[in-house]
């Protein structure tokens, strides 16, 4: 009785859908299983993504560019076998290297090798590709070169000037392929400006290198820590301004500002825009107390404000004191003053009279005396302590209404100092 329900029940599985649909694709997975393994006939399978590993290299070359490269080959064996084998069953290398010994570029045959536990399988042809173009080189040393400018400016807008490039880096370090390195004869940020400049501009420009032939250099198989630059174009505006002579030792009271002539008397800069309402340049000092009727011609440096360019070449210019109707007189001081005193010292001049040499305009001169100058000591040149006699340089002062009239040269008196308590004991 037993028997008889589990005969039913069995059968009844078979009626199921999804039982038969399962039992048969077990059925068949089996087949498949027997077939492979007993079949005589071999399965073909391609292998992808294969590494390519290149042997190392003797006399310190090494293979640029050759790095991260695939190759593919066909493998044939038992069915159950080749579809479990992987690329890293599987690598590619070169079949000989021995004849490599210097730089250059050199075409290698690719072939396989088995490298995983799976051997039972053969390759079924050649790896594609089944050879390899590489470089080989020794590594230099990093070396640093001086960038050169090539920046190129087609124009500028009117009554305004391009100044020198100003580049963000002046060197460049350069290594890798031996070879390409030490070729390198120039490198060199290049930029063309197509349209019109009126304001400074900055580009970044791209680094170019050269070899000794003016060549472009193929970078391929070298390295840079930098590959382009910024480069700054200053774009400045032309003025012409007046030149101004800078006279120094000139007493205050003088009034010959119009007898100063300068030549030339302007001179044409380009300045940057912040000061393009700039109105005057200064020459160099001229010391005052060396012009005389003999030496009244200066020539002298124009100073040129930070930032700003002499463009029409002027660097020297001629300043001219006028000495038409200017006359000479000597005079005898016995004025003298002492000014800036310690307050526990007295000093006084013992030189009893002072000679000096006075130039002005003829109609002046005729009415000054020595009554209207004097001869002034300033004591702050000396230490506070200072005790004794001295040599003392002396500024001269010449009344305010002899405004065409000064000395010609450097004047000095004697004086004594003694402390006050001194004096009056």
């Amino acid at each position: 009785m037993k028997n008889k329900i589990s005969k039913f029940r069995l059968g009844k599985l078979f009626h199921n859908d999804k039982f038969v649909i399962c039992f048969s694709v077990l059925l068949a997975f089996i087949c498949w299983l027997y077939v492979a393994s007993t079949t005589q006939e071999a399965s073909v399978f391609t292998i992808t993504d294969i590494p390519v590993t290149l042997p190392e290299l003797t006399h310190e070359l090494k293979y640029f560019d050759a790095d991260d490269i695939k190759a593919e080959i066909r493998i044939s064996g038992n069915a159950l076998v080749v579809a479990t084998v992987t690329s890293d069953d599987i690598y590619i290398t070169a079949n000989d290297t021995s004849f490599i010994t210097q730089p250059g570029n050199y075409t290698l045959d690719l072939v396989p090798k088995k490298s995983g536990m799976k051997m039972d399988y053969s390759f079924d042809s050649t790896p594609s590709p089944s050879s390899l173009n590489v470089y080989v080189d020794r590594v230099a040393e990093p070396r640093e070169i001086e960038i050169t400018d090539k920046i190129k400016v087609s124009s500028v807008d009117e009554n305004s000037y391009a100044s020198a490039t100003m580049l963000s880096q002046q060197t460049v370090k350069v290594s890798g392929a031996e070879t390409i390195v030490n070729s390198i004869a120039q490198v060199c940020a290049e930029y063309e400006f197509k349209s019109t400049l009126s304001q400074t501009t900055v580009v970044s420009a791209p680094l170019v290198f050269y070899d000794s032939d003016g060549n472009k250099i193929d970078t391929k198989y070298i390295t840079s820590d930098i590959v382009k630059v910024d480069a700054t174009v200053p774009v400045l505006k032309i003025v012409t301004v007046d030149i101004a002579p800078s006279v120094t030792n000139m007493p205050d009271t003088l009034n010959i500002s119009d007898r100063i002539k300068t030549e030339p008397s302007v001179i044409k800069l380009a300045v940057p825009h912040n000061m393009s309402n700039i109105t005057e340049v200064f020459t160099e000092n001229i010391d005052f107390s060396k012009v005389s009727l003999t030496n009244n011609t200066f020539e002298t440096a124009v100073t040129i404000p930070s930032g700003s360019r002499n463009i029409d070449g002027t660097e020297t210019v001629k300043v001219t004191f006028d000495m038409t109707d200017i006359s000479t007189k000597t005079l005898s001081l016995t004025n003298f003053s002492v000014i800036n005193e310690s307050i526990d010292r007295s000093t006084s001049v013992t030189t009893k009279s002072l000679t000096i040499k006075m130039l002005g305009t003829k109609e002046q001169l005729a009415s000054i005396s020595s009554a209207n100058v004097t001869a002034v000591v300033d004591m702050s040149a000396k230490a506070s302590s200072f005790i004794g006699m001295a040599e003392m340089p002396v500024t001269i002062n010449i009344n305010s209404k002899f405004d065409k009239c000064w000395t010609s040269g450097a004047y000095t008196v004697d004086v004594t100092s003694v402390k006050k308590s001194e004096e009056s004991s």
